[in-house]
């Protein structure tokens, strides 16, 4: 019997494989002097995400992740008639709770610690609409 038969997702809350440009930075104050790393989020869920960034990013630190949520900037602008051309951007501070290194870069999976409710809200109806 292959392989995948076998194979069970962990996860409780659904992925959705989308591009996504991200920035990550250690949680650390001043978060101003922390340097920040380019990411691109390979999957996300409204609980978590998947990133690859070219920086080793241990396990068990707490960082901070700004993810872009792209086209979403439409959206906005209907809701709330306001105009505007800047994409939008979830600020989340996160746990990396695991981390696979190859040749200085980490793919590396994260859980959301600490999400204010408009970012949760926009995750949430970003999430509902682009369902794939």
């Amino acid at each position: 019997m292959p392989q995948e038969a076998h194979y069970k997702e962990r996860r409780a809350q659904t992925r959705y494989p989308h591009p996504f440009t991200a920035s990550i930075a250690e949680f650390v104050f001043p978060m101003s002097c922390q340097p920040e790393f380019e990411a691109e989020c390979i999957d996300i869920t409204s609980k978590g995400a998947m990133l690859k960034v070219d920086s080793v990013i241990p396990k068990g630190s707490v960082q901070q992740v700004c993810i872009e949520l792209p086209g979403f900037e439409k959206k906005l602008q209907r809701v709330n008639q306001v105009p505007c051309d800047l994409p939008c951007k979830i600020r989340v501070v996160s746990r990396v709770i695991w981390s696979t290194v190859k040749e200085g870069a980490s793919v590396i999976g994260i859980e959301f610690l600490n999400m204010g409710k408009s970012a949760e809200q926009a995750l949430t109806r970003y999430l509902k609409d682009n369902k794939s």
